[in-house]
């Protein structure tokens, strides 16, 4: 094997190593608490069934929110085609990591779906949303559970993804390249939420803010730039960089909704509380 051979897979080998090290997020495995207040950024991507932006999205949130808020890089951990074990991993390092003062920024764009709520029955309608990750899926349940176990309230939390309660949207009147987030589930069709399904126990609120790419019984989109509601924001974030994003998420919410306005493809962010 030649010299050059040698070196070009040699490079090759660096770059997938230092490739895999930031997906791993393996910077977080070193870093330590200390009496500075920081900032953590988690973004994850799924390009699951027909998506194609969704790691963008990931990628594109991670850049913007580090940009504006000074973050280390080693403080910033971004997943594309996120696992669910990964997101697990990764909530359980920051668990060690995170003190009250410190503040935290948690993404993630993909897929959302509908499961039957058979463990708290926590929903009035007996379905649990879910994000759509590879190979498995994490309910809101589980989400909330390992978020609120972080020692800080100040966690802000976007997602953009569906949280349909089985209602299905066809693309008529979507503009050209549009396509939904929801993953329509096989063990979830057909399925109508059950009369007798009572609500036994309370979802615990998710800690701090949460902006939804959609209503609960909404779909979320995907355009050729990426998720509607991610491109939107980040956008809006560029070209406003003073504004707080409470008002950044307004203006937001307000744009989507009128593009998308008498379409199939009608979008309305929210946010929580």
């Amino acid at each position: 094997m030649s010299f050059i051979v040698r070196f070009y897979l040699l490079a090759l080998l660096l770059a997938f190593q230092s490739a895999n090290a930031i997906a791993s997020c393996s910077d977080w495995l070193t870093l330590k608490p200390n009496s500075k207040k920081e900032t953590f950024i988690l973004a994850m991507g799924a390009n699951t069934g027909d998506l194609k932006m969704a790691n963008h999205d990931a990628q594109s949130f991670a850049k913007a929110m580090q940009k504006r808020y000074k973050v280390p890089k080693s403080h910033v951990c971004v997943y594309s085609n996120v696992k669910r074990g990964q997101f697990e991993k990764a909530l359980k390092r920051l668990a060690k990591l995170v003190r009250k003062k410190d503040r935290v920024f948690i993404f993630f764009s993909g897929h959302g779906t509908t499961l039957k709520d058979i463990k708290n029955k926590d929903e009035k309608d007996c379905l649990d949303e879910a994000f759509v990750m590879q190979r498995r899926s994490l309910r809101d349940d589980d989400f909330v559970a390992k978020v609120n176990r972080l020692k800080t309230d100040h966690i802000t939390t976007f997602l953009d993804s569906c949280f349909s309660s089985g209602m299905l949207r066809g693309k008529k009147g979507c503009p050209k390249g549009v396509k939904t987030k929801f993953w329509l589930n096989p063990k979830t069709v057909n399925t109508l939420p059950s009369r007798s399904c009572r609500v036994r126990k309370l979802l615990k609120k998710l800690k701090g803010t949460l902006y939804a790419a959609a209503k609960e019984d909404q779909l979320a989109w995907e355009s050729p730039k990426g998720g509607i509601f991610t491109y939107t924001f980040l956008k809006n974030m560029k070209t406003r960089p003073r504004a707080t994003l409470d008002n950044i998420f307004r203006l937001t919410a307000k744009q989507v909704a009128k593009a998308t306005k008498n379409t199939a493809c009608e979008q309305h962010p929210q946010k929580w509380p």
